[in-house]
């Protein structure tokens, strides 16, 4: 395992590195910039469709596990597979054992431990194996980093599928454990790269539209069926519901049928070749606090001296001040909750200058920006200052990866609930808000802390997805 601990951004060879959003979808203000900006080419309807998608259609949450029998309407990571390029007749994991390694040896390794401190995260032995890994949600985007024209003149456009990982523990005479651990595993789908927007940035992305346009043709397939009752006893819609459970894993008549065409969806795009970034949001070994949050890049071959096999890296936190990794939010309580404090750069206008680039910048002293951090202090802001932030972080055309802390992404719905006593959020089932101060998921899985594990959408999730729906509806829908 190379020594990540003193690896350096600046030896990346940039013209060959293939690098993925880690923060995920981007809010839209406006559609029609996505077709402008493709020429309309990509399944644009001769006419409009009959039935537009909805938030469920393109963000798939499961049910989390509570009884053995759940397994069966899951989808293991270690049984995810595609053909093997060399050889079809064998199948390959989609999360290769090599990408595997990589991931649990970078939580393993010094980039986990959060500077100046004595912390770092600590995996379960459980957490070690890929069997026990399963996907709790999936996130389908048109484009990260975003398709508003200031984005992607910085960033350009990569098409993206993103799995939300978690560990369960198989029990044999009691009910499944779900761990507090979430990985998010990055596939992009890009034809090359094109020229920094500045010096010392990374190149814009090229999309491929026309896989994009064969996703979309999927996901419609998949809403239609279910819909027609193809797919079980019972016709089920996704429209016009609010985003949570998808509709036809909740329903019993359709569940397992709906979990086959999702599999095999997954099975015919992803592959281990298009995995080009991973996340993870883990906790010290045997404590129930404070999580850690490390993202992790893939680099081509020969990119590093120390990596001549190429493989994945840590990446140095871009709302950090350069050479942070991890990190964390601890619990009520600790004098400081957020370590190492971010340095936020959301409110200045749109840049590809961040500090996990070459040259890590702007400087901090340059920088403008809130976090959610601004929030734990004491004491608070008034109301109308809270709810500013708050709109400002759940905002993700002006908060995205490159100018927000992790931290800030995964606790400003709940924040929201406590200080301004928010407890209904349009577009989201109600039901899974997150329910407590522990609970960080966005999408996905809450431990049974704060009650009986549940699933969880947070309003950031909620105004992403809303995004990725209005631009497929916009022109990206076929019939």
């Amino acid at each position: 395992m190379p020594n990540f601990g003193k690896f350096s951004l600046k030896r990346w060879t940039i013209a060959a590195l293939v690098f993925v959003i880690v923060g995920g979808v981007w809010f839209v203000n406006d559609p029609a910039t996505f077709l402008r900006r493709t020429g309309g080419k990509v399944g644009a309807a001769s006419q409009a469709p009959t039935l537009p998608l909805s938030a469920n259609d393109v963000s798939w949450l499961f049910p989390p596990p509570t009884r053995p029998e759940d397994f069966d309407n899951l989808i293991a990571m270690s049984d995810l597979t595609t053909p093997n390029p060399q050889d079809p007749t064998k199948r390959d994991r989609i999360w290769s054992d090599t990408a595997f390694r990589q991931f649990i040896g970078i939580a393993a390794s010094p980039a986990a431990l959060v500077a100046d401190t004595t912390i770092r995260i600590g995996l379960p032995s459980e957490a070690t194996s890929i069997d026990a890994w399963h996907i709790a949600g999936v996130r389908i985007d048109p484009g990260a980093p975003g398709l508003s024209n200031e984005i992607q003149d910085q960033f350009g456009q990569s098409p993206q599928i993103r799995l939300i990982v978690q560990p369960v523990v198989r029990s044999a005479n009691g009910p499944p454990k779900v761990l507090d651990i979430a990985a998010h595993l990055i596939f992009g789908f890009v034809t090359g790269v094109d020229t920094p927007a500045q010096p010392g940035c990374l190149p814009r992305f090229r999309p491929d539209l026309d896989t994009l346009a064969a996703i979309v043709a999927e996901l419609t397939a998949l809403r239609t069926k279910l819909g027609e009752g193809q797919l079980g006893t019972n016709k089920v819609t996704t429209s016009d519901k609010p985003l949570g459970i998808h509709p036809g894993l909740k329903d019993a008549t359709t569940a397992s049928n709906v979990r086959q065409e999702m599999k095999a969806f997954l099975e015919r795009h992803l592959s281990d070749q298009r995995l080009s970034a991973m996340a993870i949001m883990g906790l010290p070994m045997g404590a129930p606090a404070p999580w850690i949050f490390l993202s992790m890049l893939k680099l081509p071959p020969g990119a590093v001296p120390n990596l001549p096999d190429g493989g994945f890296v840590p990446v140095h936190g871009p709302a950090l001040d350069g050479q942070q990794f991890a990190e964390m939010l601890n619990p009520v309580g600790a004098t400081q909750r957020v370590v190492p404090i971010p340095h936020a750069n959301n409110r200045a206008p749109i840049t590809c200058n961040n500090a996990a680039n070459q040259v890590a910048g702007p400087l901090v002293a340059e920088r403008r920006g809130s976090s959610t951090a601004d929030l734990f202090a004491s004491p608070l802001p008034q109301a109308d200052k809270i709810r500013e932030i708050l709109d400002l972080i759940a905002d993700p055309d002006r908060s995205h990866f490159f100018n927000t802390d992790c931290v800030s992404c995964h606790t400003d719905t709940r924040l929201g609930m406590d200080l301004l006593g928010i407890d209904i959020i349009q577009g989201i089932d109600p039901n899974l808000l997150p329910n407590g101060p522990w609970n960080v998921r966005n999408f996905g899985w809450s431990p049974p802390i704060e009650g009986p594990v549940q699933a969880t959408v947070t309003r950031r999730a909620a105004t992403e997805t809303a995004a990725v729906v209005a631009v497929i509806n916009a022109g990206l829908l076929r019939n």
